[in-house]
């Protein structure tokens, strides 16, 4: 994608399979086109492209928040459920390695630095359906908030922080308590 021109352009194999500015209406219906025969019979309805203003954000949580998701949480709800959960069925922002399992469950209120930004945990996240997609074959093939009110006695996995002072995250950064 090429902001200053709003073009996008799909390749396949490094080829250009179809290109359109997404700023004028038929480079638009060039795209929706491309992905509605690219999807065929699995779609449903016209493939439509949409646009929300600059400032805006497209998120299933009301406010600017980031997710995070504890890795060893996710591996204890892997002997729950008695099989391997592949973590980018949490759709997390930032993964967590190194804390003990559920030790974020805690954190809701407190204060938190990666790198150079700071969070505020502001709440736990609870689940709903949409984890019980496997994220590598898009098939129904797990129920996690079951698993999780099974096994837990609730239905959350992760949680989300809010950015109070901005910087920069790298991976493998540490994870720092600031209260």
């Amino acid at each position: 994608f090429d902001s200053e021109t709003t073009t996008l352009k799909v390749l396949r194999n490094g080829k250009q399979v179809a290109a359109g500015q997404l700023s004028q209406p038929v480079g638009r219906a060039i795209i929706e086109d491309f992905y509605s025969a690219y999807m065929g019979e699995e779609k449903r309805g016209k493939t439509r492209l949409v646009e929300m203003p600059r400032g805006s954000m497209f998120s299933d949580h009301k406010n600017p928040v980031l997710s995070f998701i504890n890795l060893a949480s996710v591996k204890d709800l892997e002997r729950v459920v008695g099989e391997e959960i592949d973590p980018i069925r949490f759709r997390g922002n930032i993964l967590i390695d190194g804390l003990a399992a559920w030790e974020e469950m805690n954190w809701t209120g407190m204060e938190v630095s990666i790198g150079t930004v700071r969070f505020q945990i502001t709440e736990k996240i609870d689940r709903c359906g949409a984890t019980n997609v496997n994220p590598s074959s898009g098939e129904r093939d797990m129920n996690i908030p079951k698993a999780l009110q099974r096994g837990y006695g609730h239905i959350y996995m992760g949680v989300y922080g809010r950015v109070v002072e901005a910087g920069q995250v790298a991976s493998g950064d540490a994870i720092r308590n600031i209260d």
